[in-house]
């Protein structure tokens, strides 16, 4: 194994999946407390494979089930004080900050809305532990409402953001920034790798501070980011088949937190015609037969990639798990660009 890292320090995440099982849901998310915004997709989608990690947060330790989020900034687990009448965060692990000699009040209220339900609580700071490194000083929520329709069946119990600060509370340095600030690696980098499993196995790994050369072919493929601190970059245009374009110059975000790739739905209109896609008792139906079946084509700073879609009504692209199954992912905060290369399947 060859893995490229600035300096001697960087932190190894192993991820763990399995496949959800219950209804169908979408999270989008808007942050209350800072205003209207609208942030990317978070969490997953049905019978999608969900990743998550183990971090730490307090002293002693108190551990947790994590989503990496690379389509948000906030973190958030639920609290020993929420009330016992809501089940989403009685089924989880819950944050005790009277356990915790690190503990640091800061008591604001948030809110994050989801498409399919939200998380409602205060702000508080402690120190976060992850692949052995001690991050002090995070401010994240303590949950009081978890909506249950949405979060009562996932295995995670909170989710930490890897964004880069937008619509981040305010006056807080979010996970990765501080990071970095903290001089937890040398360079301020961190790279995704997603495989298909189902079961409570290992199911990728997330590497802080540098990337694993085993993990993907060739070289990697750097694009700058299209949208101001956000993981977001520009797909040129989309076609089917040869020559059948359905799209054009676009934002897409890559998230981590979402299982499907998602399109505007005008694009997907115009995919389904260049599919020929009939409509049947309400559905949009086409032949399964995989020679009948031709390419959809994204590319992406002159590469072109491969992709399953779905509908979405947003002006911008989600490239999640789908996508990231796919293709090794390299986010460099420091230089702002996303670097990109085919993964190795069985790595």
């Amino acid at each position: 194994m060859e893995i490229m890292f600035a300096s001697g320090y960087m932190l190894k995440v192993p991820l763990y999946v399995r496949k959800k099982f219950n209804g169908s849901e979408r999270f989008f998310a808007r942050n209350i407390t800072n205003g209207s915004e609208t942030l990317s997709l978070a969490l997953q989608t049905h019978q999608n494979l969900e990743y998550y990690g183990t971090i730490s947060m307090g002293t002693p330790r108190q551990n947790f089930s994590v989503i990496f989020d690379t389509g948000s900034s906030n973190t958030w687990l639920p609290s020993i004080n929420c009330p016992k009448s809501n089940s989403a965060c009685q089924n989880h692990k819950q944050y005790d900050s009277s356990r915790s000699s690190s503990y640091i009040p800061d008591g604001r209220n948030f809110t994050l809305r989801y498409g399919s339900g939200k998380v409602v609580g205060y702000l508080s700071k402690d120190t976060m532990q992850l692949a052995g490194a001690d991050l002090p000083g995070i401010t994240f929520g303590e949950s009081l409402f978890l909506q249950h329709f949405a979060f009562d069946s996932v295995k995670f119990d909170g989710l930490v953001g890897l964004g880069l600060g937008v619509l981040a509370w305010a006056n807080t340095t979010p996970f990765v920034p501080l990071l970095c600030a903290k001089r937890l690696v040398e360079e301020c980098i961190f790279s995704v790798h997603l495989r298909q499993h189902s079961g409570n196995i290992l199911g990728g790994e997330l590497l802080f501070g540098g990337f694993d050369k085993s993990k993907f072919e060739g070289i990697l493929h750097y694009v700058p980011i299209s949208r101001s601190n956000t993981w977001s970059l520009e797909i040129t245009n989309t076609t089917v088949g040869k020559k059948t374009q359905i799209g054009g110059r676009i934002n897409a975000i890559l998230d981590t937190g979402t299982s499907l790739v998602l399109i505007p739905q005008e694009t997907y209109d115009n995919l389904l015609k260049a599919l020929s896609a009939k409509l049947e008792d309400g559905y949009n139906v086409l032949t399964c037969k995989k020679e009948t079946m031709p390419d959809i084509n994204i590319a992406i700073g002159g590469k072109i990639c491969v992709l399953a879609i779905a509908p979405i009504k947003m002006s911008f692209w989600v490239l999640g798990d789908v996508f990231l199954r796919r293709y090794y992912t390299v986010y460099d905060a420091t230089d702002k660009r996303i670097g990109l290369a085919k993964a190795v399947r069985s790595a």
